[in-house]
């Protein structure tokens, strides 16, 4: 869910803008302003994921607030919406994720809170790794495998491969069990990087995956299945 701060000091474009808001999915309006410093004092409180800001608000300009607002939120998304077009060099500087010209470009505002929603997914569902360095922040769609190694185990993603001081039976508890698959002792198994399975020897497949020369194993007494989980992978 967005969560939402907008500070407008339009009043009848604010309203027009939060009803726009409120037509979009997965999108929630915390509040709303006319004024720069409520809006600072807002933003601070509520800690949205997203501030909708016109520059030319009253007592402390749009720019301000988002200068001041990142010294406490600095992966604050902010867009600008404004008829100030000379503006747009301090908005680049502040990482604003959009600058939008009155009138309203609805399109374009709907397409930039989609993206935001995107980048926030992405690293809302990464998951902590604990490794000697530290901790890696790894997205569970970038691994291929995890392989067990004595009481940790061996990460293969998209990156790199690295060593976990976790043992795959904590990992497997990390990761969706609709994507990932226990196929022996020793290997998790991401199933939407599955490409072919080979014959290893009497009791074993040889998994191979999409785009990479990493490679697993599949018990035979497991291979029903597995087969099983793919076919309803591919089914969704």
């Amino acid at each position: 869910m967005l969560r939402i701060v907008v500070a407008e000091d339009d009043i009848n474009f604010r309203k027009e803008l939060t009803k726009i808001l409120l037509t979009i999915e997965d999108v929630s309006v915390e509040y709303s302003t006319g004024d720069g410093k409520d809006a600072l004092e807002a933003l601070i409180k509520i800690r949205p994921n997203v501030a909708i800001l016109d520059i030319g608000l009253p007592r402390i300009s749009g720019i301000e607030v988002a200068r001041k607002i990142r010294e406490y939120m600095p992966f604050l998304e902010i867009i600008f919406i404004t008829s100030f077009e000379e503006y747009i060099k301090d908005a680049v500087k502040l990482y604003a994720s959009d600058y939008i010209e009155k009138p309203l470009d609805e399109k374009r505002l709907r397409e930039t809170l989609e993206r935001i929603k995107e980048k926030l997914f992405e690293i809302e569902n990464v998951v902590p790794f604990k490794t000697e360095d530290g901790v890696k922040l790894v997205n569970p769609k970038e691994i291929y495998c995890v392989r067990a190694s004595k009481k940790r185990s061996i990460v293969y993603t998209q990156r790199e491969k690295f060593i976990c001081d976790y043992s795959l039976k904590e990992i497997e508890e990390l990761l969706d069990s609709n994507m990932f698959f226990r196929t022996n002792r020793s290997f998790l198994v991401n199933l939407f990087k599955v490409e072919l399975l080979k014959d290893n020897n009497r009791t074993s497949f040889e998994i191979c995956f999409k785009g990479s020369n990493y490679k697993a194993y599949l018990s035979k007494e497991l291979y029903e299945e597995f087969r099983r989980r793919i076919k309803a992978i591919y089914r969704s």
